[in-house]
């Protein structure tokens, strides 16, 4: 578990006002609706929000980029600037809609997240946002159904599987175009769990 409130951050090309560095927490810390105490977003625009409060990635995807970047140190939690480092709960495994448990808290996956230009600059890869976006290692976002304590070894019990069964690896290929049936498009933006700005930006593509 993952925590910052946003600061000026300065890499190579460009100052940033963002949370994206954030600190592993050891005590547990509470999740308020729109995110955890003592962390916050840079740009509301596009960040945080009910829809985004919480930003998940999986542990599984670091060895595989320490690799295929060439790192010679490897990457450390939370090098994707994520709230929640889990394991276990890959892009291909969780769909949309999905509820768990962690902790005393109760929430919800609403859509892929979307890389930024933010993590390309502090990881110095300007083609990390079409990298990410090609291996459809994005992670994803949580909206907070039940408040409460969570606590880093916490495990996410799931809940309630949705009953579309549209996973967020599917949901990446629709955002990104490599889907462009319609039907399947449409089937997800009737997934009333989606994040509004999704669907929004889906309803307009269609």
């Amino acid at each position: 578990m993952n925590i910052k409130l946003p600061e000026e951050v300065e890499t190579q090309t460009k100052i940033f006002f963002t949370a994206y560095n954030k600190t592993p927490q050891q005590q547990p810390v509470y999740l308020h609706k729109t995110h955890f105490e003592g962390d916050g977003v840079g740009n509301t625009k596009h960040h945080g929000g009910f829809d985004k409060a919480v930003c998940v990635y999986p542990f599984e995807h670091y060895e595989k980029w320490t690799t295929e970047l060439e790192l010679e140190v490897p990457l450390s939690v939370p090098a994707f600037g994520e709230n929640l480092t889990v394991k276990g709960l890959l892009e291909d495994d969780v769909c949309i809609g999905d509820v768990f448990s962690v902790g005393e808290a109760i929430v919800q996956i609403t859509q892929p997240r979307q890389p930024c230009q933010t993590l390309a600059s502090i990881l110095c890869r300007p083609d990390m946002i079409k990298k990410v976006v090609d291996t459809g290692r994005t992670g994803y976002y949580l909206r907070v159904i039940k408040k409460g304590l969570v606590a880093a070894g916490d495990e996410m019990v799931l809940v309630e599987k949705h009953p579309a069964q549209i996973s967020v690896t599917e949901s990446n290929q629709i955002k990104y175009g490599t889907v462009k049936d319609a039907e399947k498009i449409q089937n997800l933006i009737e997934v009333k769990d989606l994040a509004e700005s999704m669907r929004q930006s889906l309803l307009k593509r269609m």
